[in-house]
């Protein structure tokens, strides 16, 4: 006789039981059912991809606060490079006032002061006050080097105690005011009579600006002004004469003109 199978020697109900049993152990339903270790393994990856990521966004954004931190304090310090401190003087205080008259370019840029505290003049003429208590530090080689050729111009806060020491102590005509300065040229025949007392630094600058203005075309600029002004300047024994020059080459257009 055929040998029967051991299942086949167990009651119906022992098998329903051992096949349920081994249906539990083997897997559960959809709903309950464990992750695999291939799942679980991925699960971990993908925890601590997370992980790395939220630790290199962290990263980034403490850079970034650093980043503006440092940028905020470049501006700071730029900001306070470019604005000078600038000296404000009160109506009581004593205070020197200045006047910068100088043949310079309309562009030149002249400051007063350490970082421009005192002023800050753009072109041939301008103003600026000093406190008296502070005129030391104003007085460097340099403005005393203007003050002497009268580029600079001590307008008033000075005894004459004071301007005898500095060297500022003018006599009357020897300087330009500010109208006479910025149309000396267009003072026509009144430049003449002003000239002979002129400063020589001055005087200087009359002859800069004739001659700027002649090489411009001005109407003002006639032969008859600058044969005056050879003249004086030759009796103040001005060498070599700034008009002479003016005067030649008037000569020489002249002359070409005659032979066209």
């Amino acid at each position: 006789m055929a040998r029967q199978k051991k299942t086949d020697l167990l009651p119906e109900g022992e098998l329903m039981e051992e096949t349920g049993a081994a249906g539990m152990t083997l897997g559960e339903s959809s709903e309950g059912e464990p992750p695999t270790e291939e799942a679980e393994t991925k699960m971990e990856t993908i925890s601590l991809e997370d992980s790395d990521l939220a630790v290199e966004m962290e990263k980034l954004r403490r850079q970034n606060e650093t980043l503006v931190e440092q940028m905020e304090i470049m501006k700071e310090q730029l900001q306070k490079q470019s604005v000078p401190t600038v000296v404000q003087v009160s109506a009581e205080t004593e205070r020197v006032r200045f006047l910068w008259q100088a043949e310079v370019a309309n562009e030149n840029i002249k400051t007063f002061g350490e970082g421009g505290m005192f002023g800050r003049i753009v072109g041939k003429t301008g103003s600026f006050y000093v406190p008296k208590s502070d005129l030391a530090r104003v007085m460097d080689a340099e403005n005393r080097l203007f003050l002497d050729k009268r580029w600079l111009i001590v307008v008033s806060g000075l005894d004459e105690e004071e301007r005898e020491a500095l060297g500022v102590n003018y006599h009357d005509g020897e300087l330009l005011d500010r109208r006479a300065f910025e149309k000396m040229v267009e003072l026509g025949d009144e430049l003449l009579e002003l000239y002979p007392e002129l400063c020589e630094g001055h005087k200087v600058m009359v002859a800069q600006r004739y001659r700027e203005a002649f090489d411009r075309g001005s109407p003002h600029v006639t032969r008859e002004r600058v044969t005056a002004l050879r003249d004086m300047a030759q009796t103040a024994h001005i060498t070599p004469n700034p008009f002479t020059s003016i005067l030649q080459e008037m000569n020489k257009r002249e002359a070409g003109e005659g032979e066209g």
